[in-house]
């Protein structure tokens, strides 16, 4: 399985249909979180900031944000959404674009930090957040857990319901060698068919945790859901909060 793509390649494709798969809905409990941690005002920063989806509503919460994002689509979403320019954005690959100034936080949300495709660009792509950090500032990671899918042993078929017009259709395959995850999307609207593959190279919370100490930084908290709900077994995602190791 194939893991390396372009960095830009995943916001290109689906830029048009990513606000359907991933509606604004959990921004609130999100951008909670962020004024439960960092003080009001707050300099912080999304590496992968797409279509500002989390960014937007924290810039209209008051903190002052920026964002990495290598998609020219995904940030045109954006700044149609932005006409004020609320949210200070950057074009580039995060594991690689510094952004002037530090910050208070930064956060990779919605599996993007598995969209990386090996172990060391997950790594630069931390170290990069924590060379963005203030002293005492915080870096939050949301992914997948990985159990459910590590199990499979033949792909997955789903479908996604968008819009009235719209319908994804899903197979996942997985690579459990390998620890990578393919997601063949087609999208069927109004008679047209489009199809791309996305992998996703996955961790365990553990081994998460690792990669977060090369990276220079250490866990303080991980959580089920944005509301700080307990990780345990059978819990399909966390949130991993993050600062610098002493």
């Amino acid at each position: 399985m194939n893991a390396r793509l372009h960095p830009e390649a995943y916001g290109e494709a689906l830029a048009d249909v990513y606000d359907l798969m991933y509606p604004a809905e959990e921004a609130g409990p999100i951008v909670e979180l962020f004024r439960s941690l960092v003080a009001p005002g707050s300099r912080i920063v999304e590496l992968g900031v797409g279509t500002g989806r989390v960014a937007l509503p924290a810039a209209r919460a008051g903190f002052d944000v920026y964002g990495v994002e290598a998609s020219a689509r995904m940030l045109g979403k954006l700044h149609d959404r932005d006409p004020e320019h609320l949210v200070k954005t950057v074009q580039g690959d995060f594991c690689e674009t510094v952004v002037d100034g530090n910050f208070a936080l930064a956060y990779i949300v919605c599996n993007t930090l598995f969209m990386l495709p090996d172990v060391d660009a997950q790594i630069e792509a931390l170290t990069r957040a924590r060379e963005h950090l203030t002293d005492d500032g915080l870096v939050l990671v949301e992914v997948y857990d990985p159990t459910d899918f590590h199990a499979l042993s033949k792909p997955v078929f789903q479908v996604r319901h968008l819009d009235p017009s719209r319908v994804m259709l899903e197979t996942i395959t997985v690579d459990p060698v390998a620890q990578t995850l393919l997601a063949l999307h087609t999208l069927v609207e109004s008679g047209n068919v489009r199809t791309f593959g996305e992998v996703s190279r996955y961790a365990w919370p553990a081994e998460l945790d690792l990669m977060a100490r090369a990276a220079g930084l250490t866990r303080v908290e991980r959580w089920a859901d944005w509301q700080r709900g307990p990780f345990a077994g059978g819990s399909s995602r966390h949130v991993s909060l993050y600062r610098r190791t002493p």
